[in-house]
């Protein structure tokens, strides 16, 4: 009986791992090429996705700024309506020629209103402008068939309404902001009803101004919501089917005293964009097929690769250094193709040639032989011995190449010496990065910027002479040592802390901080600190470079405070104002505080200039200026707006007896007469000013200096007839002006 050994597998089975072997070649191409084109194709339709994403958010942020702007033109025809209003209260009637006036003024900054009507009693008395609104005038707004209802509401709780759109009896389509006038008008302290102040407002020119008048032209973009019922109420421009359309996108919008709705079509990707997607996946397909092809040809080429090797094992282990071989009388049988590239010369010209040619000078050649004749007189006999030298390879067309030698003999099947079997090793980049660790180490010794090495654990490995000159400590007391850069010149713990998660993460943190240097200096450094790793990924290196950036940071400080303040006076501009503003009113609200605002207005100041000369006028603005500093404390803030306009901000008012003690100090810092330089006189001035309370009066800065400004009005009224700094206090919306 037959029996297979242990060691050996039976025939049947070996052949079935042939078959599966080959079946696994023959699989692989195409598996590489199907996990190719799933790769691709996934990628695109990822791509696909973010920019289907993309496009819909770009949609859904014009629908924003639409709406952002809708509600902007709104918001400043209602102060229109309700700054004609607060005149009209203030004095107590209608004055035509003043309404007339303040109106125009209001009208050239609010381009989306047709025109402001002024109805006493409900019947409109006056229009402005009154060219193509003259059909408006003696309109019975009471007994009108369509607009009764939105009057009625505004009488009925005294609050500004909005109306339409309706079509106007002038011509046109707009929508009516009503603001109902109360004051008392016979003296018993009992507000009484006046008449009305409606402000049409045009829709076209409002989606025009808006931005929004070729997304309605395109029937993109849709608006319902007549009466300001949002939602609830029908469409007044656009087409409704958008509304209920599943995929549009919506956005309330606050329409004064009512709400509108918006709703857009989005608009998908591009066409151009969505043939480029859809080429792209055929592209996929076809670059999975041509990784299919390439596989099955790369199987191939290694196949035969694979053979080759075998035949040149035993000549070659590495391709980088020349591999030679000798007969038993020492002339060259093989020499690797790295010699040609190694020297320039043919080496196949050298072939037959004694191995000792390869090398240049009798001096060379004399070593190798002492070093070879050596080993074979050794206690070994010389056999299995290898000679390890150093020479100088001959080249053809430059001198002698520094080569190591490492050679020894090979013996035949006879047991008998059959030659040499050697490799040349070129010394000369070994050489030259000998010579680029000295170059790089003059470099670290003499640059200016401040490098440090630090080991894993941060202890300092080396530093060079400038990071000496900036810390004040010799290399000798640092190295070794561990530094917790950058707590050594920095003691925040929490920018250590953010300095290593940086590393941790990124491999790199890179910072400006403002340091004291141990010479008490204080100086901006700009750190870079890199995190090198070894080939297992540890920590290795860190890399500290510190270089002095406080010239060009103390430059950035100037080009923001120039930004910020006013040229001539050094105060805040209006930027720097609405910057300074806004964080004292953040402050405010957490800390449920009150904010003064005072509008200065400077009276007869142009005089001053035409008369005595621009230079004096400077001078005396820079002492206004000065002396407004003077009257609070160092967190209030001192703006000019421009020309002889300030604006003061006093933080923490606490009552109206706060208020009247800073109108004196006002006047009081005012009074005082101004010595100007080339001047014998003194120069004497006064002011117009006007106080506005956060958040009793309004509750954002273009609120308060409204306030303001009306109240500044109302006190240069009153100094019409008087050389004296009047001070006015503005009370809520509708209240009046209080002499402080």
């Amino acid at each position: 009986m037959n029996q297979s050994t242990g060691d050996s597998p039976p025939k049947h089975t070996r052949q079935n791992g042939l078959r599966w072997g080959r079946l696994v070649n023959s699989v692989l191409p195409l598996i590489a090429g199907l996990v190719v084109m799933s790769a691709l194709l996934a990628s695109i339709g990822a791509v696909q996705g973010q920019l289907t994403t993309a496009a819909r958010h770009a949609d859904i942020d014009q629908l924003a700024e639409f709406r952002t702007r809708i509600e902007s033109q709104l918001n400043q025809a209602s102060n229109v309506s309700s700054g004609i209003a607060a005149v009209i209260e203030v004095n107590r009637g209608l004055d035509e020629t003043r309404i007339t006036e303040v109106a125009s003024r209001l009208l050239d900054r609010t381009p989306v209103i047709r025109s402001i009507a002024v109805a006493p009693g409900n019947v409109i008395r006056l229009s402005i402008p009154l060219a193509g609104n003259e059909a408006a005038i003696g309109l019975d707004l009471e007994s009108h068939p369509v607009q009764s209802a939105s009057l009625e509401v505004a009488m009925r709780t005294a609050k500004p309404v909005l109306g339409g759109p309706y079509e106007l009896v002038q011509g046109g389509y707009a929508v009516i902001h009503r603001v109902p006038v109360y004051f008392d008008r016979d003296g018993d302290g009992q507000k009484e009803y006046w008449g009305v102040i409606s402000t049409p407002i045009e829709v076209q020119r409002l989606f025009k101004v808006a931005g929004a008048h070729e997304a309605v032209s395109e029937g993109r973009l849709a608006v319902r919501g007549w009466g300001g019922s949002g939602s609830e109420g029908d469409a007044f421009l656009g087409p409704d089917a958008l509304f209920h359309a599943p995929d549009a996108l919506t956005t309330p919008v606050i329409a004064l005293d009512g709400r509108w709705q918006l709703a857009m079509q989005p608009s998908g990707l591009p066409a151009p964009l969505y043939w480029l997607v859809q080429l792209a996946k055929v592209g996929a397909v076809l670059a999975g097929l041509l990784v299919v092809w390439f596989a099955v040809r790369w199987q191939n080429q290694q196949s035969k690769l694979v053979r080759s090797e075998r035949l040149l094992r035993d000549v070659t282990s590495n391709v980088s250094d020349v591999v030679f071989r000798t007969d038993s009388h020492g002339r060259l049988i093989f020499l690797s193709p790295a010699y040609d590239r190694m020297t320039g010369c043919d080496g196949s010209a050298l072939l037959g040639q004694p191995w000792l040619t390869l090398f240049s000078g009798a001096e060379s050649q004399s070593r190798v032989r002492q070093a070879l004749e050596w080993k074979e007189h050794s206690a070994h006999g010389g056999r299995d011995g290898r000679i390890v030298v150093t020479a100088r390879l001959a080249r053809c067309r430059a001198d002698g190449l520094p080569v190591e030698l490492r050679a020894e003999r090979v013996v035949s099947q006879r047991l008998e010496p059959g030659g040499l079997v050697g490799a040349l090793t070129d010394l000369s980049e070994h050489r030259a990065l000998e010579q680029l660790e000295g170059l790089t180490s003059a470099v670290f010794e003499g640059t200016g910027d401040a490098i440090a090495i630090l080991g894993p654990r941060r202890q300092v490995l080396a530093v060079n002479p400038a990071f000496e000159r900036m810390v004040g400590i010799p290399s000798a007391e640092l190295v070794g040592h561990r530094l917790t850069t950058p707590e050594m010149l920095d003691r925040s713990p929490e920018r250590l802390e953010s300095c290593m998660r940086n590393l941790r993460l990124r491999g790199r943190w890179t910072e400006e901080i403002e340091c004291r240097l141990p010479d008490g200096r204080k100086r901006v450094l700009g750190w870079s600190i890199d995190l090198i790793r070894d080939e297992r990924g540890r920590i290795s290196r860190y890399v500290c470079v510190i270089n002095d950036v406080t010239v060009r940071h103390r430059r950035m400080e100037a080009m923001h405070h120039r930004a910020l303040h006013d040229a001539l006076t050094q105060v805040l501009n209006r930027l720097g104002l609405e910057e300074r503003f806004e964080q004292a009113r953040q402050h405010a609200i957490r800390e449920g505080r009150s904010i003064a605002l005072a509008f200065v207005d400077l009276n007869a100041f142009k005089p001053i200039n035409d008369t005595l000369g621009h230079h004096v006028g400077d001078d005396v603005l820079r002492e206004v200026a000065r002396r407004l500093g003077q009257v609070g404390r160092r967190e209030d803030i001192v703006a000019r707006l421009g020309g002889d306009e300030f604006v003061v901000v006093f933080y923490g008012v606490r009552s109206e007896e706060d208020m009247r003690r800073l109108g004196d100090s006002l006047r009081d810092c005012l009074a005082a007469p101004m010595h100007v330089s080339g001047l014998a006189s003194p120069i004497h001035v006064n002011a117009s000013v006007g106080f506005a309370r956060f958040p009793e009066d309004a509750d954002s800065l273009a609120g308060l200096m409204r306030r303001a400004d009306a109240a500044m009005y109302q006190a240069k009224d009153a100094t019409r007839d008087s050389d004296a700094t009047m001070v006015f206090r503005a009370g809520p919306a509708g209240s009046g002006f209080d002499l402080i």
